[in-house]
């Protein structure tokens, strides 16, 4: 009966393993995680969870604790995930996002590209991932705030020449600062930076990054991964 019953949950054990809650960490950004229950990613990663029956546990904390206790094994996933700060060990899933990054200028100053940026005062924000063909530019003068919002006021009252940040962000901080005055080229992004999940280098990891691909490329293709991102779409400039 002893070995029988040992038998039994060895051949358990691999799925009991992987019915354990998939714990994954991230860090708060305005519109696209607002808390554990709500934001464009948040919203986003449980439909892929539950596409692919997942259970799933999500923890938000700072933005370089974070990144720390994915480092350190504490999370078996991190999202989200852009290669300027994510372990180069880490398994990657197909992208789920793009983030792209836009000038943001008062109207009739117009600076669009890394060359017109240079000699200006930039605002950015603190904690969010630039490219580094912006940040390395010596030529630039950064200013760093605590928030969108703040960036955007700056901007409208000349503290700064320009505002690099995320579409949707940037669009989100001009509608909710009530300024006048700021606007964008929408058709020429300043950056692009692919968005993706990353897992633990191990056997689980490989297991749970290969879920979300497989997940991630059925809902580009029946339509729902579009669908889910202009859900959160803020309403774009006149």
């Amino acid at each position: 009966m002893g070995v029988k019953r040992f038998l039994c949950l060895s051949f358990l054990c691999p799925f009991l393993a992987y019915a354990k809650p998939l714990r994954m960490v991230t860090f708060a950004i305005p519109l696209m995680v607002e808390n554990s229950q709500r934001g464009l990613f948040v919203d986003l990663t449980r439909d892929i969870a539950q596409r692919g029956k997942i259970d799933l546990e999500i923890e938000i904390v700072p933005t370089g604790k974070a990144l720390l206790h994915f480092t350190n094994g504490k999370f078996e996933g991190l999202f989200p995930a852009l290669d300027v700060y994510t372990p180069k060990n880490a398994v990657k899933t197909l992208p789920f996002y793009e983030k792209i990054d836009f000038v943001f200028y008062r109207k009739n100053k117009p600076l669009k590209t890394f060359k017109d940026l240079e000699g200006k005062k930039v605002g950015l924000t603190f904690r969010y991932p630039y490219v580094a063909q912006l940040t390395a530019n010596k030529k630039i003068h950064f200013e760093y705030a605590a928030d969108d919002v703040t960036n955007m006021k700056k901007l409208s009252k000349g503290s700064i020449d320009a505002f690099v940040v995320e579409e949707r962000s940037g669009l989100q901080a001009l509608e909710q600062s009530h300024v006048e005055g700021v606007t964008y080229d929408s058709t020429q992004p300043l950056s692009r930076q692919d968005v993706y999940y990353a897992f633990r280098d191990d056997e689980e990891g490989r297991k749970m990054a290969k879920a979300f691909s497989e997940a991630i490329a059925s809902m580009k293709s029946d339509g729902s991964l579009k669908k889910r991102l202009i859900t959160h779409q803020p309403k774009p400039l006149e």
